[in-house]
């Protein structure tokens, strides 16, 4: 099993992640993050977007079940 995979199934089973684990996870699967200095971060890859929102350095549980989905659209 890969890091990646590992890093998938750590987020798939979570109750709460790291914001630091996401964007790597998403910055591995092809997404460009864009940030305006803000605590907003946007992450792209046609034809999915997901926006988080860094709340210190856990995601809020809304942000993660997001994740979650796009995971699961992703079919990973």
């Amino acid at each position: 099993m890969s890091q990646r995979d590992k890093l998938i199934e750590k987020i798939k089973n979570a109750k709460t992640a790291d914001f630091n684990d996401i964007d790597l996870l998403l910055r591995q699967l092809g997404f460009k993050s864009r940030n305006k200095g803000t605590s907003h971060y946007t992450y792209t890859n046609a034809p999915y977007v997901i926006g988080i929102v860094k709340h210190g350095q856990q995601v809020k549980r809304v942000y993660l079940e997001n994740v979650k989905d796009l995971l699961e659209r992703m079919g990973l």
